[in-house]
């Protein structure tokens, strides 16, 4: 089961969601055409003053579009005016996603919320938690529905100063070929805390795009495409950008602190 991308890989374009809405005057569904025109106001603004570089925005209600505009370029490095179906990374947001596909699988019985994860997941039977100071096996394992919650004791590779930040380090998990690797890896990890006692924003998302792979036959990107992605008329939406797309692709950008100003984000990583 391989996946050619991780979770927070995936691109989405606002005009895509707009086919097949109806435009209509703001006024026909309650709302202020006036009003809408700040929302352009406010990113015209956010460009000129170095705050944004390209930007969507759409509005819709009761299933009807009442605004929708560009302001900006592509990026810093490509000052082509922004369209309305530009694709954007959408990141974190991929991991309702996936809670959605694995919800679809609890459905159709795959699996019980309060499962362990390593009854499908068998990668996880051993996985250790630091304890004062010492590697013990947790006092219950971390189940599904925990990783839904993020409370399931995992963590990221960055945040804190604690030795579990220093493990995914040096596991290199985010250096994995694969899915598969990525859990074969993250297995060896100790837990940053005991499951089920506090949220705690983590890698579990990525734990459950393993469940989904596991469960379903497919792989993760297979899955949502044909489960998802294809029944909702998403054809925008994708872990990797199709070559005859790349044009489209907005350059992703960060606010570089110490020069006080939007700078081109060469390298893609998690959020």
């Amino acid at each position: 089961m391989k996946t050619t991308a991780l979770l927070p890989l995936i691109f989405v374009a606002t005009f895509a969601l707009a086919n097949g809405l109806p435009v209509v005057e703001p006024e026909e569904v309650g709302v202020s055409s006036e009003r809408l025109g700040e929302i352009t106001a406010f990113a015209r603004r956010e460009v000129d003053e170095g705050r944004m570089v390209g930007v969507v925005t759409m509005v819709a209600r009761r299933g009807k579009i009442v605004h929708f505009d560009t302001v900006g370029s592509y990026g810093l490095d490509n000052q082509i005016p922004i369209e309305k179906d530009a694709l954007f990374r959408i990141y974190s947001m991929t991991k309702p996603i996936t809670t959605v596909a694995m919800m679809m699988l609890y459905e159709e019985g795959k699996f019980q919320l309060g499962d362990p994860v390593a009854k499908h997941l068998p990668e996880f039977e051993d996985q250790k938690i630091f304890r004062d100071g010492e590697l013990v096996a947790p006092q219950s394992p971390m189940t599904v529905e925990q990783l839904m919650s993020h409370s399931a004791g995992l963590t990221y590779n960055f945040g804190s100063d604690h030795p579990a930040r220093a493990a995914y380090q040096e596991a290199d998990i985010r250096g994995s070929r694969d899915l598969d690797e990525y859990i074969d890896r993250l297995a060896t990890v100790p837990l940053r805390f005991e499951p089920g006692t506090r949220y705690h924003y983590s890698v579990a998302t990525d734990v459950l795009g393993a469940m989904v792979e596991r469960l379903s036959g497919l792989p993760l990107d297979e899955f949502f495409q044909k489960r998802i992605f294809a029944p909702l008329g998403m054809h925008d939406t994708f872990f990797n950008v199709p070559e005859d797309k790349l044009h489209r692709l907005a350059t992703n950008h960060y606010w570089d602190a110490d020069a006080q100003q939007m700078a081109v984000l060469r390298k893609h990583g998690c959020a």
